[in-house]
């Protein structure tokens, strides 16, 4: 049976894993050069967070053999959402302003974990994590205010939404019992509903 931390720890890394995947793919296809310099900066970033993620589960206690091999893992448990390019820059923004901080506020309960290598890099990526909610939340204010480009920024929330609280209500898994994080499951997804309904209204866009 997989212990909270190595079962946290994988479905973080994982993620990081893919986001910066999918980022990647539009750092020569963004809409403008300053997007592609900021896709190819996050790209960084979140193969960065991965790489020392993976490196925290190696000396995870009771990791199990499956998930310690990174390279050799035949699955990945990332979010469906994120298994596939992102058809449009929308979807860019998207996945950077709803699950890519719904991944940061994962981290911010991780801030006082028992675990030092996670409680270590978890301030480290929250540094880096700050840019890259304002550069979605700004990029999503610029799409909402388009006549043009309005409707496919809703389409891409409506899009997000759902699997990024389905990814939200699988995250926990004991890891606050565990003294991994200081948040369960649904005090994380309400946190996450307030946070975008609120950026959603100010931006003149509807919460699903």
């Amino acid at each position: 049976m997989t212990t909270p931390l190595p079962a946290l720890l994988v479905r973080l890394a994982d993620n990081k894993y893919l986001l910066g995947r999918r980022f990647s793919e539009w750092s020569t296809a963004a809409p403008a050069l300053e997007a592609a310099v900021a896709a190819a900066a996050m790209t960084q970033d979140e193969l960065g967070h991965a790489r020392s993620l993976y490196a925290a589960l190696q000396s995870a206690p009771d990791g199990p053999d499956a998930y310690l091999n990174e390279g050799r893992r035949l699955q990945r448990l990332g979010a469906p959402i994120l298994r596939r390019p992102f058809r449009h820059w929308a979807e860019f923004v998207a996945a950077a302003g709803l699950f890519d901080r719904a991944m940061t506020l994962v981290f911010e309960a991780a801030r006082n974990c028992g675990y030092e290598p996670l409680r270590q890099r978890a301030a480290k990526i929250l540094q880096e994590e700050w840019f890259h909610g304002q550069y979605g939340q700004g990029w999503l204010r610029q799409l909402a205010a388009g006549p043009k480009t309005r409707a496919a920024m809703q389409a891409a929330v409506d899009q997000f939404w759902q699997p990024t609280a389905d990814w939200l209500a699988t995250v926990e898994a004991g890891a606050r019992a565990a003294n991994v994080l200081t948040k369960n499951t649904e005090a994380l997804r309400q946190a996450w509903l307030d946070e975008t309904r609120a950026v959603l209204s100010g931006c003149g866009l509807r919460a699903p």
